[in-house]
């Protein structure tokens, strides 16, 4: 007969039949990886949720994630560089195909204004007016140009936003506002409450004025403007109005979120120029003319003076006791020259030559040309006026009458004075004078 179950035993039987689930629950509440799990499932719609709710999801995270980038940004620059270029590169390559653009047409617009009797007509202007050559080119070429535009909130004048064309001296754009709002209540009060001003005329300038609702758009342009700037105001204006129409409604005084409005308004800063073009072709032409003629007036030149020093080289290759050993560039000359010759700078007569411009130099030696050696003799011989040298296949003969000791001393100094051989049959001798 089998003995009944202490009761310790059925109270343990039972708390694990009921406590067991909460336990073994609480057990996966203290495993790390089971929370990994759980929040994994819920974290993006919890994030998602959260961010569309308010702004402090994003609010907490943005210094994590700065720091974060910045820290990614410092370890590998690289990647910064794969992210940026391919939005960079088209930025840059629109920028410098706008640059040389503009230094081509500016270029053009010089070349034309130089190089043409309008241009040299111009200068005469500014010369006598008082003017600069610019001012003066402005007002001849220029059709229009918008140097300034200005954004203003209608209800209260407020300048908005106020962008200006390079180069343009301008006054403060809340003066300009300030004085277009006066004049446009001047117009309502006086003539029609439901008028608008749509442009005003000063000097020189003209003031295109477009109204919406909340804004006015003003632009100041030097010259006539065309019907199409009008249409261009309009359509920024309007646009203007759609993106900003909370600002508009909840502006109280900051601009800075109107900042955004800069590169419309950069749009309207254009210009438009008189394009002469039936002028520029001849101011192609006269200036092909005239590197034509530089560089035909140089080539002659050029060409005068190498055959210039190359006769000069000839004269003195041909001339007796001068050897030339090396001309390495015009006007240097390397040579031997025996003191007999003639001075080298005396053969440059009849040449487009100047003396100053040659560097010479010349080595002393003793030529045995037959011309120099006759001259030698003449020299250190004394030889009376009776006696008559000659040369005859390479010896020197020797005629008419001299002394026996004049005829001594000539056999003794002729290796010297650079004979080989002498022939005196022909030479009659007198009786020594004592």
């Amino acid at each position: 007969m089998a003995h009944p179950a202490p009761p310790s035993d059925n109270l343990e039987a039972l708390r694990k039949l009921l406590l067991e689930p909460e336990q073994q629950a609480l057990q996966a509440l203290q495993d790390p990886a089971r929370w990994e799990e759980w929040v994994a499932q819920v974290l993006p719609e919890a994030l998602l949720r959260r961010s569309q709710s308010d702004k402090a999801l994003q609010y907490a995270l943005n210094p994590i994630i700065e720091e974060t980038f910045l820290r990614l940004v410092q370890r590998n620059p690289k990647l910064l560089v794969d992210i940026l270029f391919p939005v960079l590169l088209p930025a840059i390559r629109r920028a410098v195909t706008s640059l040389f653009a503009s230094l081509t047409q500016s270029l053009n617009q010089t070349l034309d204004q130089v190089f043409s009797v309008q241009g040299l007509r111009w200068r005469l202007e500014a010369l006598t007016s008082g003017k600069s050559f610019a001012e003066v080119v402005l007002s001849h070429t220029l059709l229009y140009r918008v140097e300034q535009v200005l954004l203003i909130q209608r209800s209260s004048g407020l300048l908005l936003a106020h962008q200006v064309a390079a180069g343009v001296s301008v006054q403060d754009g809340a003066l300009v506002s300030g004085m277009l709002t006066a004049i446009g209540d001047f117009v309502r009060d006086s003539f029609d409450p439901e008028a608008g001003l749509n442009t005003v005329n000063f000097g020189e300038r003209v003031l295109v004025v477009e109204q919406s609702p909340q804004a006015i758009l003003a632009a100041v342009v030097r010259g006539m403007p065309p019907q199409a700037l009008q249409e261009r105001l309009q359509d920024t204006l309007l646009e203007i109005q759609a993106r900003f129409a909370e600002a508009f409604s909840s502006y109280s005084g900051d601009n800075a979120v109107f900042a955004k409005a800069h590169p419309l308004l950069d749009s309207l800063l254009e210009a438009e120029y008189k394009r002469p073009e039936s002028r520029r072709p001849i101011a192609l032409l006269l200036i092909l003319g005239l590197l034509l003629l530089g560089l035909g007036a140089w080539g002659y030149s050029n060409f005068q003076a190498s055959r210039a020093w190359s006769a000069y080289l000839e004269r003195l290759s041909s001339t007796p006791g001068l050897v030339v050993t090396e001309a390495p560039r015009r006007y240097e000359v390397r040579g031997l020259k025996d003191p007999l010759a003639p001075d080298p700078l005396a053969l440059l007569e009849g040449l487009p030559l100047r003396a100053e411009r040659i560097r010479a130099g010349w080595q002393p030696y003793q030529s045995l040309e037959p011309e120099i050696v006759l001259r030698r003799i003449q020299q250190r011989m004394d030889t009376p006026s009776t006696v008559q040298l000659a040369w005859r296949e390479g010896v020197l003969v020797v005629s008419g009458r001299a002394t026996q000791g004049w005829l001594s001393r000539l056999r003794n100094l002729a290796p010297l004075l650079g004979v080989a051989q002498l022939d005196t049959a022909q030479l009659v001798l007198e009786p020594s004078q004592r």
